[in-house]
């Protein structure tokens, strides 16, 4: 008899003592088999598990997003400072604010060595040069999953929700501009119920709604554009909200309601007016948990524009949703009252990409193991033989939110969205997009330097020093600089391996061995708005909110463990971190360590990248810095560059 009442969400496996050689960067074939058994067997665990939550509901907690916000600050408007340029993958140029964030010392460190308190620049995605595609051609959640607390068959409106969602974002931002920023409704191809004789049409039943609300409606099911929300008009263009979306699939809808009305001059709704209009439609249908679910849907758009990847949301259906009790109701007005705080974090499209790749991260997985840890997930559990493709998003979705569960609504959000195939894409060569902002924002650690280690520098034999902590030493920023270039953080969240010698560290490391542990802790967030003095933001919560406690394998008990087809490992993600991770510690300092682990195969890129590097010219140098750099650092390059 099977059952997950051992807290494998809460205990994953630990595997750096598997690989304890101080000096050795490839682990030996027993090392890589021990920690695969591992990994297989808490993978697997958790699989079942996410199986369970599909079959039986998700716990209530899970569809609430606002466990996500921590200290994500509230969205302001008209910036002293924006900037238009491209921004991530795609060519289309976007309006940027710039903002910044405060970091300071903690602890009873008392060390005059290293500054108090560091600001990073920042910058947040305010405006598009077009809108973003999508479609309702997406399969994940097609089935909306529901709650334990949601029973009876009821429709799937997750996908026209969360266009819903994008006009009501769309105009809170117009609302937070003011001057310069407009609303406005755009040609309709959505026709009233009695103009439309297409034989393959989707009919909305929009209840009791008046020429107002079915004048939005018509927008919100347009094909293409339904709505404009411009931001601000520069000489480079005009630009939209950042959730502008452009519906590209065929699929025709007509509107039915109870008393039609002709489509007159309206004006477009205000945020809190379509707001209204979207709640009485969620309840006049028993939507329930799928409307918080399709805020975090609509939140992500503008991390698909980021990284190039495609909106495919579900398409609607009459059937394969859930209807809800009284209880989650209840959580539909916070929502509004929430929402230029889930603004900040879709306007941040490299903190919400880190905080769903970091989800799969673990402190205890060292850079050299990373493949074998990984390999159950991606190759195994997620191999398509499970189903469809689509059940393994979800597959994929739920086992992130159970490692996550504050950030559960948006991981199951993100899915619906079509997020999924590019995540796993990020995470699967052991380099996943990392945002320092990520982890006090959301609650939710990415990287070994994310947190700051406990005990003494040094190993029980003082002549050690871990390597994640010669890392974390190097990357303090001191009072006199030494000519080392540790401002960046490592671009992959993989600690290094094993440990060095005092005697062949930095100056910057061997200074601080006696000191108590060094932590700069995220404090708040600086806004410079056009009129007036900046101000300081110290976001949602100040103190820990409340969070999800109750640990899935509390809540389920799970009695068929799933088995999965076993495949050989590829340990490309292990040298593809190792060699990252190794990477930021050469390229920022003194040339080749003397450690004799630097002389590994895996790490032989390094040296062939340095004999380049003394032919190559200065801007094939910055590139070369550039690969040890994560977003908020290329940010403030690129900012001291235009200064």
């Amino acid at each position: 008899m099977f059952s997950t009442r051992c807290s494998v969400a809460s205990n994953p496996p630990r595997f750096s003592s598997i690989t304890e050689n101080r000096n050795i960067l490839q682990p030996q074939k027993c090392q890589v088999d021990e920690t695969l058994d591992k990994s297989r067997e808490y993978w697997y665990r958790l699989a079942s598990l996410a199986c369970a939550y599909r079959d039986d509901g998700l716990t209530p907690a899970y569809a609430n997003p606002h466990h996500t916000l921590h200290k994500i600050p509230k969205f302001q408007g008209r910036p002293r400072k924006i900037y238009v340029r491209p921004y991530g993958v795609s060519p289309v140029l976007v309006l940027c604010m710039q903002a910044s964030s405060t970091w300071t010392l903690v602890g009873n460190s008392n060390c005059d060595m290293i500054e108090e308190e560091i600001t990073h620049s920042a910058l947040l995605k305010i405006g598009t040069g077009v809108a973003i595609p999508y479609s309702f051609c997406g399969g994940v959640f097609s089935s909306w999953i529901g709650t334990t607390e949601e029973s009876r068959t009821g429709p799937n409106y997750l996908g026209i929700l969360t266009v819903a969602w994008c006009y009501i974002l769309s105009a809170r931002l117009v609302e937070i501009q003011g001057e310069g920023a407009s609303m406005q409704y755009i040609g309709s191809e959505t026709d009233g119920e009695s103009f439309c004789n297409f034989p393959e049409t989707y009919t909305l039943d929009v209840g009791e709604a008046d020429e107002n609300v079915t004048r939005w409606w018509f927008a919100i099911l347009a094909q293409h554009e339904g709505w404009k929300a411009t931001v601000k008009q520069t000489p480079e263009g005009e630009f939209f909200a950042p959730w502008a979306v452009s519906r590209t699939c065929q699929t025709r809808f007509k509107i039915k309601q109870k008393r039609y009305s002709p489509a007159l001059m309206c004006s477009p709704l205000t945020s809190e007016q379509a707001f209204d209009a979207l709640t009485e439609f969620a309840r006049f249908h028993g939507l329930g948990s799928q409307l918080p679910i399709a805020l975090m849907a609509a939140i992500t758009f503008p991390t698909h524009q980021y990284y190039g990847s495609t909106v495919q949301l579900p398409f609607l259906s009459a059937t394969g949703g859930k209807l809800p009790t009284a209880s989650i109701l209840l959580l539909w007005p916070s929502l509004i009252k929430e929402l230029p705080y889930y603004m900040t974090l879709s306007c941040s499209p490299e903190v919400v990409m880190s905080t769903l790749c970091g989800s799969f991260w673990e402190l205890e997985v060292p850079c050299n193991l990373v493949g074998p840890w990984l390999h159950p997930l991606l190759n195994e559990v997620l191999s398509g033989t499970s189903g469809t493709v689509n059940h393994d998003y979800e597959m994929l979705a739920l086992m992130g939110a159970i490692r996550r569960p504050n950030i559960s609504a948006l991981w199951i959000g993100a899915a619906a969205s079509g997020l999924a195939p590019k995540i796993i894409q990020k995470v699967r060569r052991g380099r996943p997009p990392l945002d320092a902002l990520a982890f006090p924002w959301t609650g939710c650690p990415q990287s070994f330097m994310d947190t700051a280690g406990s005990g003494p520098y040094t190993c029980v034999n003082a002549e050690y020093i871990s390597r994640p902590d010669v890392w974390r030493l190097l990357h303090l920023p001191p009072k006199e600089g030494d000519d080392l270039g540790y401002r960046t953080r490592p671009c992959t969240p993989w600690a290094p391996c094993g440990a060095s010698k005092t005697k062949d560290c930095a100056l910057r490391v061997t200074s601080h061995l006696r000191c108590n542990r060094h932590e700069y802790q995220y404090h708040h967030w600086n806004w410079d708005p056009e009129d007036g003095a900046g101000f300081q933001d110290y976001g949602f919560s100040t103190t820990p909110i409340s969070t999800i406690t109750e640990y899935p394998t509390d809540l389920v008990d799970v009695r068929e463990p799933k088995t999965f087809q076993k495949k050989e490992l590829d340990q490309m993600a292990s040298r593809e971190a190792s060699l990252d991770i190794f990477r930021w510690f050469f390229i920022n300092g003194e040339g080749i360590p003397p450690e004799t682990i630097y002389e590994d195969d895996w790490l032989k890129e390094i040296w062939d990248e340095d004999e380049s590097d003394e032919e190559a010219d200065a801007a094939g140098d910055q590139e070369s810095q550039g690969l040890a750099a994560t977003s908020r650092d290329r940010v403030e390059t690129w900012l001291s560059s235009v200064a």
